[in-house]
């Protein structure tokens, strides 16, 4: 059980967190569909406006993570909720494709996670790390359903830039609340090498690898399935996106429902792995059933099983990594981690792209194969690793 000073912790990182990461899901529903009718759109470009932020996220996770391992989590957080309060506003005032594709690029370089999960990682106790994970991933995606709700209504009422400018408004309040209520952790800069020495241990560990792998797998699908069922909504199932809250929600509000409980009795139990394998299949099983049934009843079984097996990975991933890992080397290490992840979400976004043009039968059957493939590679991972 987590004690009180680290329920005061949760909470309050929880809260930066979800300011941080309203200001990415209230674009996420909407975001495609309005950087196709911008000047100079084509489906392949729409991908990249949608992918880029994991591009640049992914360029700069390693050495922030590293700087925060130097100089401390807290001057990175508010450096990069900088950033991406820059990034919004030129989100905000954008009127063509290229100028959304920099401003999106700026909020990618906002990048913070490693820091982030460094920092809860160095407050809170190992044994019931799972569980503060869980809780903050189950606030995050209580946002994500909030976002889903809201997001149409907005972009349908007052446009999409409102929203650029509400989440560059939102990440001030984050960048302030961590500035003045949050601790920072003691450093570990003695015990630290040049990264240039420390890195391959980092990325060549067999855990940090298949990790990293993982976070990479399940970001790319992601990111390549909201890209697609968006746009896939309005035109194939005639629902306007003011009305895709409808089925967002309740599949957010299944699966995080599901969530705190199975990493909770993982953890208790040490059943994470288990938790894991549970995650994939579920993924794995989510596009065979909308390859059974393709139409709107094989989306959103899709969409449901895709999302409670996100929902199990998505807090155990960080938190075993942060388990194996070193100390005095967590911000590195959770920076490769991150930086792994956000190249899935920018591959996903091409991706997307690439299925918006090819047809949506294609990400189905090309999704499949690779969680085929990442199913198989976790039994083995799980049969030989006890994380």
């Amino acid at each position: 059980m987590l004690n009180s000073e680290e329920k005061k912790i949760v909470a309050g990182i929880t809260f930066a967190v979800v300011v941080r990461m309203l200001g990415l899901f209230l674009l996420l529903p909407v975001l495609s569909p309005y950087v196709r009718h911008l000047e100079g759109s084509t489906p392949i470009l729409t991908g990249v406006a949608v992918g880029v932020y994991g591009l640049t996220q992914a360029v700069l996770q390693i050495p922030f993570g590293y700087l925060s391992d130097r100089i401390g989590r807290k001057p990175v957080i508010i450096g990069g909720f900088l950033l991406y309060a820059f990034g919004s506003l030129v989100g905000g005032l954008a009127g063509n494709i290229w100028t959304m594709v920099v401003a999106r690029a700026l909020q990618g370089a906002g990048a913070i996670s490693s820091a982030a999960i460094s920092l809860a990682a160095d407050l809170i106790r190992e044994e019931v790390r799972s569980s503060a994970f869980a809780r903050i991933g189950a606030s995050i995606s209580l946002t994500f359903a909030l976002s889903v709700v809201v997001a149409p209504l907005i972009a349908g009422g007052v446009g999409v830039p409102f929203i650029f400018f509400l989440t560059a408004f939102l990440s001030f309040l984050a960048m302030i609340y961590i500035g003045l209520f949050i601790r920072e952790p003691e450093r570990h800069s003695e015990s630290t090498g040049p990264a240039s020495e420390v890195l391959p241990s980092v990325i060549f560990n067999r855990n940090t690898f298949f990790l990293n792998l993982s976070v990479f797998v399940l970001h790319a699908l992601l990111i390549s399935l909201f890209t697609v069922v968006p746009v896939e909504l309005i035109t194939a199932h005639q629902l306007p996106k003011h009305d895709h809250w409808k089925i967002y929600l309740p599949v957010i509000l299944i699966s995080v429902s599901l969530m705190i409980p199975a990493v909770v009795y993982g953890e208790k139990k040490g059943r994470i792995r288990e938790v894991m394998v549970a995650g994939v299949l579920l993924i794995w099983a989510s596009f065979v059933l909308h390859l059974v049934y393709r139409d709107f009843k094989g989306l959103f079984l899709m969409l449901l099983l895709f999302f409670v097996g996100f929902h199990l990975l998505e807090p155990v991933l960080p938190s075993l990594l942060t388990k194996v890992t070193r100390r005095e080397l967590r911000g590195l290490s959770v920076g490769v981690f991150n930086t792994v992840q956000f190249v899935g979400a920018f591959s996903g976004g091409l991706m997307g792209g690439f299925y918006l043009k090819a047809g949506t039968q294609w990400m189905v059957v090309v999704n499949l194969v690779v969680s085929s493939l990442w199913f198989l590679g976790m039994l083995v991972w799980t049969l030989k690793e006890r994380p």
